[in-house]
């Protein structure tokens, strides 16, 4: 396998995983990075990357920093997502992932 066969097989495991968070729901970027690491190894740069350049078409809000936020240039959109979805927030605007974490499974 070369390695642009097991990048494009990371990205396209990454966007599975976002396929799944449920509506109203949020994962972390290292949550997403642990359930890939037995087959990928990595830390939560490698999905946030995927995201940056890949995330068209997949609900891309539902992936968040472990603080629960998103880069500020996608705040605004994001929140309607949440407003809509019922998404649990903090007074801050960031998702409250004590309420609306959502763990992918592990990856073998």
């Amino acid at each position: 396998m070369t390695d642009k066969d097991r990048l494009d097989d990371y990205v396209e495991a990454v966007l599975a995983l976002v396929d799944q968070v449920p509506r109203g729901r949020a994962t972390t970027y290292g949550a997403i990075a642990d359930a890939l690491f037995d087959e990928y190894g990595g830390g939560p740069r490698q999905p946030a990357a995927v995201m940056a350049r890949h995330a068209h078409g997949v609900t891309w809000w539902r992936i968040v920093r472990s603080d629960g936020t998103l880069p500020p240039h996608l705040a605004d959109e994001a929140r309607q997502a949440y407003l809509e979805e019922g998404t649990p927030l903090r007074s801050s605007g960031a998702v409250d992932l004590r309420a609306a974490l959502w763990l992918p499974p592990v990856v073998d």
